[in-house]
């Protein structure tokens, strides 16, 4: 894979990562699509982004790092970058050629543009039967909603997340992390490495099709099951939980923990450990279904009683009794704590044009898992000649797509 103009870090272990060879050609933007190229980018594929001449909107999305945005390079580490021009026959075209050579064609267009374009599943399959075609939607791909489209915060609204996310009696709460998207990309990639594995027994690809909104019942089951079931809406519960106590956050006298005591011997070590084995012996208190039944006066002595401790002494006297305690941590906290580093989270680069850079990796680890060239993203159209080049064009066809605008 080239790394033209783009300085790398390189790593002396062998490549065996486990999609070296496979070529992805990336035509999503913003979130999902992108979070799904490059999870496989990271595993070891060789991705191309196809951008329109505006760009990946995320590409106007601050804060910067020089001229690139922090929420572009999040997302595109470890790929190439072109330009085409899909509204233009000689656009669709050279993705038509590129799809023709690839295993992976991954998209997030709104549904039927694909198919406007000339680029749907059916017309690229009978050229390239083995191409995984993987289609993310926010509401899916049928339905009466499959032409909407859709973000992040609009799908957590739809879906009932937002519902219950949040304080009782306070306004709906739209989740700090974006991970209907987040987790649309991840099981979009795990699908695509699934229909990858079966073609190896097959010589055929597929079509996957994930989206949003499926991944939002797919993370609401311990709040759709009582739904589905018994017909129980769940409930704001700020940072509570509807079925174990104490199991939130506390304030302290000089910041916050969340204590997690989810079973009976916890909170019997809880409770002994910071001087309250007085509420061990009461009946209210007793066992959990007790303390649930009386959950205001229950969590109104232990707010009293923790608003008198200092965070780190709380956390040091909790976790010393074996109790699961945690500060609520700003990202300095967290990168000071030395956890983070131990798990090896990041990729990175020193690049002579925007300094040290990193994003997230896979996460997880893998025995003999190998390392790639680290690739910082694309500038916009960065390596379209680059990659015409590869598919045959010659200098001059080259200058006049550039010409038609069909490409920049």
């Amino acid at each position: 894979m080239s790394t033209k103009n783009q300085s790398t870090e390189t790593h002396s272990m062998e490549n065996t990562l486990p999609l070296a060879g496979i070529k992805v050609i990336d035509l999503s933007r913003v979130l999902a699509g992108p979070f799904c190229g490059m999870t496989l980018a990271n595993l070891g594929a060789e991705v191309i982004k196809v951008e329109d001449k505006k760009g990946d909107e995320t590409r106007m999305w601050g804060p910067f790092t020089k001229d690139m945005s922090d929420s572009f390079m999040a997302l595109n580490f470890n790929k190439r970058g072109i330009v085409a021009n899909l509204k233009t026959p000689e656009g669709a075209g050279i993705v038509r050629q590129l799809a023709a050579g690839a295993d992976v064609l991954v998209e997030n267009f709104k549904t039927g543009d694909m198919e406007k374009f000339g680029l749907g599943y059916d017309t690229l399959a009978e050229a390239n039967p083995g191409l995984v075609y993987t289609s993310i939607a926010a509401f899916g791909r049928k339905g009466p909603r499959a032409n909407f489209p859709g973000y992040e915060t609009l799908l957590q609204a739809y879906s009932g997340i937002m519902s219950f996310t949040g304080t009782p009696g306070g306004e709906p709460v739209r989740t700090g992390v974006s991970f209907l998207d987040l987790t649309s990309g991840l099981s979009a990639a795990l699908a695509t490495v699934v229909a990858l594995y079966r073609r190896k027994e097959t010589g055929l690809g597929g079509k996957v099709e994930g989206s949003l909104l499926q991944s939002a019942l797919g993370l609401m089951l311990v709040q759709l099951v009582p739904y589905l079931n018994n017909g129980k809406l769940p409930a704001k519960l700020g940072s509570g939980h509807a079925s174990a106590t104490p199991y939130q956050a506390f304030k302290t006298a000089d910041g916050w923990v969340l204590i997690a005591a989810a079973n009976q011997n916890l909170w019997e070590r809880l409770a002994r450990a910071t001087g309250l084995e007085w509420m061990i012996g009461e009946d209210r208190f007793a066992d959990n279904p007790a303390r649930m039944a009386h959950l205001e006066e229950f969590l109104g002595h232990l707010n009293a009683a923790f608003g008198q401790w200092e965070t780190a002494k709380l956390v040091d006297t909790c976790v010393g009794a074996g109790v699961p305690c945690s500060p609520i941590n700003d990202l300095d906290a967290l990168m000071a704590d030395g956890q983070v580093d131990a798990l090896e989270p990041f990729i990175g680069l020193d690049d002579p044009d925007y300094g040290h850079i990193r994003t997230s990796n896979v996460p997880f680890h893998l025995t003999d898992f190998g390392s790639r060239e680290i690739i910082r993203p694309p500038r916009l159209g960065e390596h379209t000649r680059e990659v015409l080049a590869e598919l045959g064009y010659g200098e001059a066809a080259i200058d006049a797509l550039y010409e038609k605008g069909a490409v920049a």
